[in-house]
């Protein structure tokens, strides 16, 4: 009885010794993922940003698939700003929705998903721009002949809501699909 006692001491010492070494904080701090330089020459770190917004992405491209125009003008922000692969700039939920009806019509595209990873960059004012980085094989019928991408989206998301969207494409040869 004596062993086991002096033996359950122990452990329970340990136990304490090992959760209290963590300094204030140590397990609430993100972790640096990368960095990003600015304009004018700054490094600024990217920090792992929250999971939830992945799946705010997520959800919205696949309302894209589903031609849920409704839940996409939802989720657009009222300063919605998209940059497409083909130079295109949209500015402002409706002129989004009017790409998106006239994308829909003529190419039929369809997202699959690749990886999405989720980043937060720290401002110099005090706020943290909140990033999706993204990637998806695009699918699309233009003039009647199948058409396959690869892109590569960088989404802002503030306040659960698409602000702005910069979309890169690459096109995947025949002999790569």
């Amino acid at each position: 009885m004596k062993k086991l006692l002096t033996i359950s001491t122990l452990v329970l010492m340990a136990q304490f010794s090992f959760a209290g070494h963590h300094e204030s904080g140590h397990m609430n701090k993100a972790a640096v993922i990368g960095y990003e330089i600015s304009d004018d020459g700054k490094r600024t770190d990217l920090l792992a940003g929250n999971m939830s917004n992945i799946k705010l992405w997520v959800d919205y491209v696949e309302a894209h698939n589903q031609r849920d125009l409704e839940a996409i003008r939802k989720t657009n922000a009222d300063d919605f700003e998209g940059r497409a692969p083909n130079g295109a700039i949209i500015k402002g939920p409706d002129a989004h929705i009017a790409f998106l009806e006239d994308w829909f019509a003529s190419s039929n595209p369809s997202w699959e998903y690749n990886f999405a990873i989720a980043n937060d960059v720290p401002q110099s004012d005090g706020t943290v721009h909140h990033w999706v980085t993204s990637s998806y094989t695009v699918t699309q019928t233009i003039d009647g002949m199948e058409m396959v991408t690869e892109e590569m989206i960088d989404t802002r998301i503030e306040n659960n809501k698409v602000k702005y969207i910069l979309a890169a494409s690459r096109l995947v040869p025949t002999e790569e699909e």
